[in-house]
């Protein structure tokens, strides 16, 4: 039996009328794929039930209740529980989180193997991806080709990849399989957009050749997207992160120069 189009974009539940999922959002709408009018609709948040604080506001890959109007605006109505969160301190606001993906399987942390890779960091993104729900975190150590990149710390359980050279990319489209969705977080201009690119097969993203002096991919990613590949996986893509914090804690390691580096090998 076929899958409708709200289950080849990952929802598990019960196929009920109403039922979308955010691919992207612009201002007060969000793009749904959905069963109704032809699989994909712009809806607008109900403001009346999203009044309680507490209550979830949707993101790029929630799944959310609406109710369908063919002949004008439709309203969502909820957020569905979300199965898995991935969160930042909002740098702007010591005391508040910022969620960055949402409902995804596999979430890749990824850095370059150049003069940025920082363990300390990358022990941060860890620490974050510790309690995000039911979902696997896997470190990405893209451009292994660069001069130098052999000489760098190993990671335990990291896929070292090159899309320049192909290393790796075998391993990472075993993960990246049909109907499961899988979340890129990293630095600007580690790569996530050409990696992007490669699963595709084609230009989903925009990007530019590394500058020379600064070793630093340029892109222009600039809000996060939910993106169907042609295998039928959905990629979460997200902004560079400039800024990594802890959610509900302070960074005491930081401060102290602590490190453990438990993901050493």
């Amino acid at each position: 039996m076929s899958k409708t189009r709200i289950e080849q974009f990952g929802w598990r539940g019960a196929v009920e009328p109403g039922i979308g999922r955010v691919v992207s959002a612009h201002g007060d709408y969000y793009h749904l794929v959905c069963n109704e009018q032809g699989g994909e609709i712009l809806a607008r948040k109900k403001k009346s039930a999203f009044l309680d604080a507490s209550a979830i506001r949707p993101t790029t890959g929630d799944f959310v209740r609406f109710r369908y109007n063919p002949t004008g605006e439709s309203t969502i109505l909820s957020v569905f529980p979300r199965f898995s969160v991935f969160e930042r301190k909002d740098p702007t606001a010591r005391r508040k989180s910022q969620t960055l993906a949402v409902n995804f399987d596999t979430l890749f942390v990824m850095m370059s193997l150049n003069e940025n890779f920082s363990l300390p960091r990358l022990e941060r993104f860890l620490a974050l991806a510790g309690d995000m729900g039911e979902a696997e975190a896997k470190v990405v150590l893209t451009k292994s080709d660069l001069p130098g990149a052999n000489a760098l710390p190993d990671v335990a359980g990291s896929i070292r990849i090159s899309s320049v050279t192909g290393e790796g990319i075998d391993r990472i489209e075993e993960i990246v399989a049909p109907g499961r969705t899988v979340a890129f977080i990293g630095s600007s201009g580690v790569g996530k957009s050409t990696l992007l690119n490669t699963l595709a097969g084609e230009e989903w993203a925009a990007t530019r050749e590394i500058q020379e002096w600064s070793d630093k991919g340029r892109h222009t990613t600039t809000s996060r997207e939910l993106v169907m590949l042609p295998n039928g996986a959905m990629v979460v893509d997200t902004p560079g992160i400039r800024e990594i914090g802890m959610v509900g804690e302070t960074e005491r390691m930081q401060a102290k120069g602590e490190s453990t580096h438990r993901w050493r090998k």
